[in-house]
């Protein structure tokens, strides 16, 4: 053959390859997935997309509405601008002299409701709160295992432990260090319980919170929520790695990165199964689902040495793997649009036990989800702020949990994708 053939072929190949390149479909929730854009329907104002997902072709069709961009060969093109949001993340812009102000402004008041929570603590707790308490638990004596024994898992109880903390505050004003550490747990309350990012940021920023400490991916989620993904950024950059922050890099879009940093605790051997299975969780949520099973994959091909101490816990995050890689299959399965009409109830592993839902569908809609059964402990707004989250995403795909409340909320996805999956018509 020619060299002018040979060129001609080549070029002809390159085009061919360029006009093969998959199309991508963003969605306003902010997952995304990859494949051929099948139809775009103005006037219906629907749009046909097929994706390969779990190894075999789904094809569906979505109201626009829920689409923020398409990329078809090579051209991107946005659909539905993002909204803005109160809490952050995607669509929330601020500087950060607004995000400043607003944790100041925040920070300076109290929450409404604390001048008449009533005061309830056992009068035999040891208000002194030593860092190092006796041994042996009692959580009518020792601070630290009240709040995590009775508080923590008792929604009933949350406002009752901040403003518990505020009067140990009074108590001891003149001891910095103990107010340091109190400062930090309120904190920590506002940021778990309520998703009160100011007033959790306002506290970190107070106990003296910087880059590198425990407590900065934290204070970099509330960043990142309150509106500006840059401080987030700047707050964890140049840090020890944290598996916190493969969460937070996910959550906020930043999958590559998040990716990275997963490779670094694998290459350390450093809680590889925590991490493979964040940077399964980070792919997800940006909907690259072939990419998500390859990496809960890796947990399940893991080998588990027989004399590890922490042989149960490896078991366990393999359980959840596979749950994971379960609820990706039902991919189009827990469409809502066509599941019958009726309540379905699944379960899925949390971090304590299993964690039980029950999934009612009326009209086509996810009317409630309800969590029937569960035996966690901690991060209990988990439990009433998923089923939130799937409800108003009417599905579970681009739904995430608050860091700290990973392994419940994650439960809590995969249970109702199995459920809505039984009711398929």
């Amino acid at each position: 053959m020619s060299l002018p053939s040979l060129f001609r072929l080549g070029l002809f190949s390159l085009l061919l390859t360029a006009w093969a390149r998959a199309d991508t479909i963003e969605f306003v929730s902010g997952a995304k997935a990859e494949g051929t854009l099948r139809a775009h329907d103005a006037a219906a104002k629907t749009i046909t997309f097929e994706a390969s997902v779990g190894g075999r072709s789904v094809t569906r069709t979505f109201p626009q509405a829920q689409v923020h961009a398409l990329t078809v060969k090579g051209e991107r093109k946005i659909i539905t601008p993002k909204p803005g949001a109160a809490t952050g993340g995607a669509g929330a812009t601020k500087t950060a002299a607004e995000v400043q102000a607003l944790i100041k402004q925040a920070g300076a008041t109290p929450p409404d409701w604390l001048a008449d929570t009533p005061l309830n603590f056992p009068k035999t707790l040891d208000l002194s709160w030593p860092e190092k308490p006796p041994a042996g638990w009692n959580n009518s004596k020792n601070v630290g295992q009240f709040l995590w024994d009775i508080i923590n898992p008792n929604e009933n109880r949350w406002r009752e432990g901040i403003r518990f903390l505020d009067h140990l505050q009074t108590m001891h004003k003149n001891d910095a260090r103990l107010q340091k550490r109190i400062t930090k747990d309120i904190a920590g309350m506002h940021f778990r319980f309520f998703q009160d990012y100011a007033r959790a940021a306002w506290g970190w920023q107070q106990a003296g919170v910087v880059k590198g400490d425990p407590e900065g991916v934290q204070l970099a989620e509330c960043y990142w929520r309150l509106g500006n993904k840059q401080m987030a950024l700047d707050m964890i950059a140049g840090q020890r790695a944290r598996t916190g922050m493969i969460k937070l890099l996910g959550d906020m879009g930043e999958t590559d990165k998040a990716l990275e940093m997963v490779e670094v605790f694998v290459r350390a051997k450093a809680a590889p199964q925590e991490a493979l299975i964040l940077g399964g969780d980070a792919c997800r949520l940006a909907g690259r689902y072939e990419d998500a099973i390859a990496y809960y994959g890796k947990v399940l091909a893991a080998p588990v040495a027989p004399d590890r101490k922490d042989n149960a816990h490896v078991k366990r995050v393999r359980v959840r793997a596979q749950a994971s890689i379960d609820a990706i299959k039902l991919f189009e399965l827990s469409d809502v649009s066509k599941v019958a009409d009726g309540t379905y109830e699944a379960g899925s592993l949390g971090y304590e036990g299993n964690v039980q839902v029950a999934v009612t569908v009326k009209s086509g809609r996810i009317e409630s989800v309800k969590v029937t059964q569960h035996r966690e402990k901690q991060y209990y707004s988990a439990l009433r702020d998923m089923p939130e989250q799937i409800i108003a995403k009417q599905g579970v795909k681009g739904v995430d949990a608050t860091s700290r409340a990973t392994i419940t909320g994650n439960a809590i996805i995969n249970a109702t994708a199995q459920a809505l999956a039984k009711g398929v018509r």
